[in-house]
C-alpha cells in the first residue's frame, strides 16, 4: 500500500507509551540525526537603511553586496553595500523615475543587464555599462506573453550564465522561461508546469530554475541546456524549499526555512552548512550569497504587525561560538518560533539556543516518518536525554505534564522583575494552566469561535448543539461557513475538556452528550455530501466557524453582518465558550540542568517587542493596543486581508472582548483525534449507528488513555 503523504503534520502515533514497546521500535530517516554541519560560523550584522522596504536580488562582486532595492513609495534602484564595513551606496543607473527595476545580473564583461517595468506596463530588458549608462534596451512585448506578464507584476526574474546568455523567467499558471544571447537577441523559450520560485546561476555557470514539482507538493531544480535548447536531463529533487541561491564553493544552496544546505555539482542530496537560528538570522525575505573566501552574506528582514519590513545584512565567517548551549527540540517549528530563537541568539551574550527540528516547517511528511519521529523523541526522553526547552506544539501537554516532564512556569514569572501578570490578558495563562501549574508559554493567540448575525440568534446567550441544529434546519445544511461534520467533531475534541479527565484517566465518549454530538456531526456530513455537485451553494451564511487571528477577521464579519455581529462561541452547555489557540507552546524540561538559561529564552516570548512581531493576537496588552491601532490607521501587515486596509475602533473593542473572554485552550492529541475520527467515519458511512460508534470510541480511547497514565 502506498504511504499517504501529509502536507504538514497530522497525528501522533505514541506518546510516552510503555517503555518496552518504545524501545523495540527504531526511528529511521529523521532529519534531526542528519543535521550535523561540518563547520561553525559567527555573524556580524549591519543595518540596511529603513527606507528600503523590499529587496529583489542579492549578488556579490569584489567584496560588495549588490541588491535591487524597493521603497514604500514604489521607488526602485540598484544599491551596493560593503561587506566589511556595511557602507550603503546607491548606484547610478540611467533610469527614469517612472521605470521600476525588477531584477538584475552581471554579464561576464561586467556590464549589467536588468529587467524593467515602465508605468505604461511596458517591460524591457536593458543593458548598462560600468558607469551606469544605458547602452541597449530590448522591448519584451514582442517576445513574451504580455497578458501573463501584466498578471504577474513584479514576479519576473533574471539570471545570466557563464557565457553571458540571459534568462528572463515569469510566474504564471506555469513557469515561463525566455532565453537571450549576450547581445540581447531572443533565442528560444521553455516552459514547465510547476510554479516558479526563483532563478539562479550555479557555480558551474548554468542557469537554474527553481519551481514546484507538477503536483505542487515539493520543489525541483531544472537547469537550461543551451546547446539542445531544452531542459537538462538531470532534474534535481529539492523537497521542502524556502529559497535557492547560486554558490561558489558549492554548486548551489537550498534554504528549507531552518537549515542551509550546500549541493555539490550533480548531487541529488545536500549537506548541512548551518542551522539558520543558530546564526541569529531573520527568516523573512531571505537572500544569500557566497564569497570566494568561504564567507556568506545574508540579507533578511524582520517585521512586526505595525511596520513594513526592516532589513539587515549579516556576514558569516567560520569561527567558534563560546556561549553555553541550551538544547531545544521541535517536531516542526513555525517560522515565528525560529525567528524567536534567532532573535535570542543574536542578542544574548551568555546562552545560545540550539534548535533541532525533526522536519522543516514546509516539508511534506508521511505518517510513517511522523510516527518514527515521535518514537525517536520519546525514546530520548525515557533514556534521560531530555532537551532543556521543548516545543509542545503537536504534542499532548496533558500527558507530558502528568508525567512531571514540564516545569511550572508561574514561579519564574513571579520572580522575574520585568514581568507583571496584569500587563497581559491573564485569562490566557489561566486557560493554559493545568492543576494550577503553567506548563508552557505562548506569545500570541488566535480565538476559535462561531459568529453570526444578531437577528439569527436573538435571545440566545450561547450555542448548544440543539440551537446550532435549529439554525441548520432553518437556513439549510450549508448555512454555516467553514464547517463540515469531520471538522466540527475535531474542533469539539480539541476544545471540549468535559470528555476526558486526565487526572482520573477516564473518558466519557459513550455518554448521551457525545452520542448527540456525533449524530449532529453526521447530519452535517450527510448534508454536505448530498449537496455536493447538486444545487448551488448559497453565498449567504447564517453563521460561521472562524479562527480569529487579527482584528481584520472581525472587520470582515462585522461588515458581512451589516454591523450586527454576535459572538456565539462554540456549542456547549450555554454561555460564551471561546477557545484560545496558542501561536507557540514552549516549555522548560523539569530535568534540565540549565533552567535559568532556559527561562532567559522562554521569557522573551512575553516581551512587548517580541509580541509585536507575532502573527496572531498579542497577549501583552500594550502590544495588542499598538497592533490594533495600526490596523485602524491602515498600517498593519494584515492590510492585504481587507480591501480598504483599515479596521475601526469598534472592531478593536470587539476583538479585545473576544480575546479577554476566552476561557479554554485548544489541546492537541492527534493520536486520539485520529482514533475517534476513524470510528466516526464508520458512522458517517452508515456502517454503524451513532451509539455503536460511540461505544467503540469509548473502548479504544479508554485503552489509549490508560496506556498513557
Amino acid at each position: 500500500m502506498e504511504v499517504a503523504v501529509r502536507k504538514k503534520l497530522r497525528r501522533i502515533f505514541t506518546i510516552l507509551g510503555t517503555t518496552a514497546m518504545i524501545f523495540t521500535m527504531t526511528a529511521c530517516g529523521n532529519r534531526m540525526d542528519a543535521m550535523q554541519p561540518d563547520s561553525s560560523y559567527v555573524a556580524d550584522f549591519f543595518d540596511i537603511p529603513d527606507s528600503v522596504t523590499g529587496i529583489e536580488r542579492l549578488l556579490l562582486k569584489d567584496d560588495m553586496a549588490y541588491m535591487c532595492c524597493l521603497e514604500e513609495d514604489g521607488t526602485s534602484y540598484l544599491a551596493a553595500m560593503n561587506i566589511d564595513d556595511g557602507k550603503f551606496l546607491k548606484q547610478n543607473l540611467e533610469l527614469d523615475a517612472s521605470v521600476s527595476l525588477l531584477d538584475f545580473g552581471f554579464a561576464p564583461d561586467n556590464s549589467i543587464w536588468a529587467v524593467c517595468l515602465e508605468q505604461a506596463g511596458v517591460y524591457s530588458l536593458r543593458k548598462f555599462d560600468n558607469s551606469g549608462s544605458l547602452v541597449q534596451s530590448v522591448d519584451l512585448a514582442g517576445v513574451m506573453d504580455t497578458s501573463v506578464i501584466s498578471a504577474v507584476g513584479r514576479d519576473l526574474f533574471l539570471s545570466i550564465d557563464r557565457e553571458g546568455n540571459i534568462c528572463v523567467a515569469a510566474k504564471g499558471r506555469n513557469t515561463l522561461v525566455y532565453l537571450f544571447d549576450n547581445n540581447g537577441s531572443f533565442l528560444f523559450s521553455l516552459d514547465y508546469e510547476g510554479n516558479l520560485m526563483t532563478t539562479t546561476t550555479t557555480a558551474g555557470g548554468q542557469i537554474g530554475i527553481c519551481a514546484t514539482s507538477p503536483d505542487r507538493m515539493n520543489y525541483d531544480l531544472l537547469t537550461v541546456d543551451m546547446k539542445s535548447r531544452d531542459w537538462s536531463k538531470d532534474k534535481i529533487y529539492l523537497g521542502a524549499t524556502a529559497c535557492l541561491y547560486g554558490g561558489v564553493n558549492k554548486d548551489f544552496y537550498r534554504f528549507d526555512s531552518s537549515v542551509l544546505y550546500g549541493y555539490a555539482a550533480g548531487a541529488q542530496e545536500g549537506s548541512p552548512v548551518f542551522n539558520w537560528s543558530d546564526m541569529g538570522l531573520g527568516t523573512s525575505e531571505v537572500h544569500l550569497g557566497e564569497c570566494t573566501d568561504g564567507r556568506f552574506v545574508v540579507l533578511a528582514a524582520s517585521s512586526n504587525q505595525t511596520e513594513v519590513l526592516s532589513y539587515e545584512m549579516a556576514v558569516l565567517t567560520k569561527g567558534a561560538d563560546e556561549r553555553e548551549i541550551l538544547s531545544m527540540v521541535s517536531l516542526s517549528a513555525t517560522p515565528g518560533l525560529v525567528q524567536a530563537v534567532s532573535d535570542f541568539n543574536k542578542t544574548n551574550d551568555r546562552y545560545k539556543v540550539e534548535l533541532t527540528e525533526y522536519f522543516p516547517y514546509a516539508q511534506n511528511v508521511t505518517d510513517e516518518e511522523w510516527d518514527n519521529a515521535i518514537i525517536n523523541l520519546n525514546t530520548r526522553i525515557i533514556s534521560g536525554d531530555m532537551p532543556d526547552i521543548l516545543d509542545m506544539s503537536h504534542l499532548s501537554v496533558q500527558i507530558y505534564q502528568s508525567k512531571g516532564l514540564l516545569e511550572d512556569l508561574y514561579p519564574y514569572m513571579e520572580h522575574d522583575p520585568e514581568i507583571r501578570k496584569e500587563d497581559y490578558f491573564e485569562n490566557v495563562f489561566e486557560a493554559i494552566s493545568l492543576d494550577g501549574k503553567l506548563p508552557y508559554l505562548t506569545d500570541g493567540a488566535a480565538i476559535s469561535t462561531m459568529l453570526a448575525g444578531e437577528d439569527i440568534v436573538a435571545g440566545n446567550d450561547g450555542w448548544t448543539i440543539q440551537e446550532l441544529e435549529k439554525v441548520l434546519d432553518t437556513y439549510g445544511a450549508n448555512s454555516i461557513n467553514n464547517l463540515s461534520g469531520a471538522s466540527f467533531l475535531k474542533i469539539m475534541l480539541q476544545t471540549d475538556g468535559s470528555l476526558i479527565d486526565w487526572n482520573l484517566g477516564k473518558c466519557s465518549f459513550d455518554s448521551p452528550e457525545f452520542v448527540k454530538m456525533l449524530e449532529f456531526a453526521g447530519k452535517i456530513q450527510e448534508s454536505s455530501q448530498n449537496s455536493f455537485g447538486g444545487t448551488e451553494m448559497s453565498d449567504s451564511y447564517a453563521a460561521a466557524y472562524e479562527t480569529v487571528l487579527s482584528v481584520y477577521h472581525i472587520t470582515r464579519y462585522r461588515n458581512y453582518y451589516n454591523g450586527n455581529l454576535r459572538f456565539l462561541g462554540l456549542p456547549g452547555g450555554g454561555g460564551e465558550y471561546h477557545v484560545i489557540k496558542p501561536e507557540v507552546k514552549v516549555g522548560i524540561s523539569s530535568s534540565s540542568s540549565r533552567k535559568e538559561g532556559a527561562w532567559e529564552f522562554v521569557r522573551t516570548l512575553l516581551t512587548e517587542e517580541h509580541q509585536m512581531s507575532c502573527m496572531m493576537l498579542p497577549i501583552h496588552k500594550r502590544a495588542f493596543d499598538k497592533i490594533t491601532q495600526a490596523a485602524v490607521d491602515g498600517k498593519s501587515v494584515w492590510t492585504w486581508i481587507y480591501e480598504d486596509g483599515k479596521a475601526t475602533k469598534e472592531d478593536v473593542e470587539l476583538t479585545k472582548q473576544l480575546l479577554n473572554s476566552a476561557a479554554y485552550v485548544e489541546n492537541d492529541n492527534q493520536t486520539l483525534e485520529s482514533l475517534i475520527l476513524e470510528e466516526a467515519r464508520e458512522y458517517f458511512s452508515g456502517a454503524r449507528s451513532a451509539l455503536e460508534a460511540a461505544e467503540r470510541i469509548q473502548s479504544r480511547a479508554s485503552l489509549y488513555i490508560n496506556e498513557q497514565m
